[in-house]
């Protein structure tokens, strides 16, 4: 494993080796967006997530920075409950973490099953904030990953923050907590908004029971068209 890995956890085998075995293609947006791919490993699936632009250099330069803070991150959360294990990273654009079998936050999972989900995601999170950590990037549904049971997991952690270091982080971190737990809100108030209590469950509708256009999103999406390989 090269030395620019954030983790000592060795990977279950060598790149070349990982190409050998069934795979499936789970995510390709192009150069501007990481690839995921999930290989079938005697031991179980596993997830490789990769991402090399090959475009502007602002782009290459922001995809090292999320996929460092990614790989880090899981290494530190690993174990944590609702957390993929990290399987190891094979160099600073690579990496693999357990396949989950779940499917994305969406309403279509019917009331039942999403109030277990969202119990479960409250659970998680407020684990996840023990150890002082903060997501950051809930709003986007696609995070949030519910299996057949209401299990839940949270994937993409490369904008998360860890606050256990640091006086700035630590006096922030309530604060940037309370941007999960918004996220948790919403969900709630579009989903389930019998599960608010009374008390606030007409202002958290009000606020986000209808789907509003994440403008930031398609910025961010749009940023990144323009700086790859294949923008105009």
């Amino acid at each position: 494993m090269s030395s620019a890995a954030p983790s000592k956890v060795v990977p279950p085998c060598t790149r070349e080796e990982l190409n050998s075995f069934p795979s499936q293609l789970v995510k390709d947006e192009g150069p501007g967006a990481p690839q995921v791919t999930r290989f079938e490993l005697p031991e179980g699936a596993v997830i490789l997530k990769e991402w090399t632009p090959s475009g502007h250099f602002l782009l290459r330069w922001w995809a090292g920075q999320i996929m460092r803070r990614e790989m880090q991150h899981y290494a530190l959360l690993d174990g944590t409950p609702g957390i993929p294990r990290f399987r190891g990273a094979f160099d600073r654009n690579a990496f693999l973490i357990q396949w989950v079998d779940a499917q994305p936050l969406k309403r279509r999972l019917g009331k039942p099953l999403m109030e277990t989900a969202l119990d479960n995601l409250e659970r998680v999170l407020a684990g996840l904030h023990q150890r002082r950590f903060a997501h950051l990037d809930l709003h986007q549904r696609l995070n949030t990953l519910v299996g057949a049971d209401g299990e839940v997991w949270l994937i993409d952690l490369g904008q998360g923050l860890n606050c256990q270091r640091g006086p700035i982080r630590r006096l922030l971190f309530p604060l940037l907590a309370r941007i999960d737990r918004r996220a948790l809100d919403k969900f709630r108030a579009r989903y389930v908004p019998h599960t608010i209590p009374e008390a606030r469950r007409d202002r958290l509708v009000k606020r986000y029971g209808e789907r509003k256009t994440d403008h930031f999103k398609h910025f961010h999406r749009w940023v990144r068209r323009l700086l790859s390989d294949d923008a105009d």
